[in-house]
């Protein structure tokens, strides 16, 4: 299944939820058994145990449930697909009821709750189009607390051009610092290497921004 990314909110249900369905999450390509970048920036930020995170578009991933058992107790988990969360509550179980679980496009969510940590691995890569980053960039706004800090895993320079059927903007420090300006101020930026089911890797790049000013 292949659609242009900045389509509606059903249909990007529709062709993450078949991805879910099409193989086991542990042989799909954004897996991992250990989220290991995205923790070590986690605890670089200094958040507090109980402050209110946000993993954007986690879907099953393993990152809730590794929050949780480090102590953090105030996880918010938001993603287009139903499968994904059903997938990720399925495997926790019991353990899944401090998360709050959230089906919903991430470029028109909105929280009552400010979050101190905003947290995306591979969404907003796929924020093609100028006013679909517009319109991320607005949700991050909204429900970032103003001392928060935001986590940005795309594609690198050298990393796919596609994936999962859709095309990707790639990034370096240079190209995102001048997309989050003015509201986003870049503080640290670094690569990683993430190994796929399959064996092969792909060049990922890793950003934290606060506010400016």
């Amino acid at each position: 299944m292949s659609l242009d990314n900045s389509c509606e909110p059903d249909e990007l249900r529709q062709h993450w939820d078949a991805k879910y369905h099409a193989a086991p999450f542990e042989r799909l390509s954004w897996y991992q058994s250990h989220p290991q970048e995205s923790l070590r920036l986690v605890e670089a930020t200094g958040i507090a145990r109980d402050a209110p995170v946000i993993d954007a578009g986690g879907g099953a991933s393993i990152l809730a449930e590794t929050l949780l058992n480090l102590g953090y107790t105030d996880v918010t988990v938001v993603d287009c697909s139903q499968a994904a969360l059903d997938e990720a509550r399925e495997r926790l179980g019991a353990s899944a009821s401090p998360v709050s679980w959230v089906q919903g496009d991430i470029r028109s969510f909105r929280s009552a709750k400010k979050f101190r940590l905003w947290h995306d691995r591979a969404v907003f890569h796929f924020m093609t189009s100028e006013d679909d980053r517009r319109r991320y960039l607005a949700s991050l706004d909204a429900c970032l607390a103003a001392d928060g800090a935001a986590i940005i895993g795309t594609f690198a320079l050298d990393g796919p051009e596609r994936c999962s059927g859709l095309a990707v903007q790639r990034y370096n420090a240079e190209l995102i610092s001048g997309v989050f300006a003015p509201r986003f101020e870049l503080v640290s930026a670094c690569d990683a290497q993430h190994l796929t089911p399959g064996g092969s890797t792909q060049a990922f790049a890793w950003f934290t921004f606060r506010r400016s000013g």
